[in-house]
């Protein structure tokens, strides 16, 4: 919040800070969410990773991005497994293949390609320029899990970009009264509300844009500042 006061008057900005996960080349319903949320300049957008792959349209996913931070937008990205494999591919033909088993093959066809070296490079520097996490006061931000048990969490990427199991991590003393929110692991809209409502330590908000199932296939965004949902399908 920033406030502007004079002799006359005062005002008030709000200043809000928005989270999503695990996109998957779900451009529209990205769309829909900027939209529903009525994302402004004054926010920041967090985006934890997984933004291709799996869905059709995840070129469309990145140019949205591009065009976010080309407007003037405040948005931040942390590297998600499958952006890893999307880099990975570029220089090894075993990740290349472990890609496209793994929704690689609908990213290259949304460039209208069957070759990654034919996807211009901007998208390859936009992706290196991602974060592995983001930490504040009050939350750490990260694409799958944090080891805590270790004496330098931050340093264990393999576990922020692939581990299923973040409660094993958890160390309540050094997690202190932060929230560690991630993505990775599709959870139900029920199992995402109740974690926030639990006031549980760590939140997963990834609901599975991807799956066809009662209770899964929306986008999730999170008001970190309210710790308010928002579920867009």
């Amino acid at each position: 919040m920033i406030t502007i006061g004079n002799k006359c008057s005062t005002f008030v900005i709000e200043m809000r800070t928005f989270v999503m996960s695990d996109i998957h080349g779900n451009n529209d319903l990205f769309r829909k969410s900027l939209k529903k949320i009525g994302l402004n300049k004054r926010d920041k957008l967090i985006l934890l990773g997984d933004l291709i792959d799996r869905g059709s349209d995840s070129k469309e996913v990145l140019d949205t991005v591009i065009l976010l931070l080309n407007s003037g937008f405040d948005v931040k990205c942390i590297l998600g497994n499958h952006e890893r494999m999307f880099l990975d591919a570029l220089v090894d033909l075993n990740s290349l293949n472990h890609w496209m088993l793994n929704g690689g093959d609908k990213t290259l066809m949304s460039f209208l390609t069957s070759s990654i070296e034919k996807i211009p490079i901007r998208y390859f520097d936009l992706i290196r320029s991602f974060e592995n996490y983001m930490v504040n006061d009050d939350f750490i931000l990260v694409h799958a899990a944090l080891n805590m048990k270790i004496k330098d969490p931050f340093s264990d990427i393999n576990t922020m970009l692939w581990d299923r199991e973040p409660h094993k991590y958890l160390d309540p003393v050094w997690l202190g009264h932060r929230k560690l929110i991630h993505g990775h692991t599709p959870l139900s809209q029920y199992e995402i509300i109740h974690a926030l409502n639990s006031n549980e330590k760590i939140v997963c908000i990834d609901n599975g844009v991807y799956i066809n199932r009662i209770g899964y296939g929306a986008l999730c965004v999170l008001q970190l500042e309210t710790l308010e949902l928002n579920f867009c399908k």
